[in-house]
């Protein structure tokens, strides 16, 4: 694999949206960690840029977060896409960049 700005982490997560394309997924869903005030900020601003948008803030401060905390394993900004959207945004950003000279 070709050395890429966007590192492993992105690569692992691109083939996960693709295999739930491929399972006919509708949703996928993520929780920004929040760990320290600016790495959170960071985090949320990055998943927003990639498609994704808020749909819960989990502090802990309510019995509905329970349920959050359990899945997710922690506190932070809950964020949802649209799986064939991210799809048809960033698909282009995987394809091979090389042409075949034969």
């Amino acid at each position: 694999m070709e050395k890429s700005i966007f590192g492993i982490r992105l690569f692992i997560g691109a083939v996960a949206i693709r295999h739930g394309y491929d399972s006919n997924c509708k949703k996928t869903e993520l929780l920004a960690i929040n760990d320290t005030d600016l790495y959170h900020l960071k985090l949320v601003r990055f998943y927003k840029r990639i498609g994704f948008r808020v749909v819960h803030e989990v502090t802990g401060s309510s019995l509905g977060d329970l349920g959050h905390m359990l899945v997710w394993g922690g506190v932070g900004t809950r964020m949802d896409a649209n799986v064939e959207d991210l799809m048809i945004k960033w698909c282009t950003r995987f394809k091979n960049q090389r042409t075949s000279s034969s």
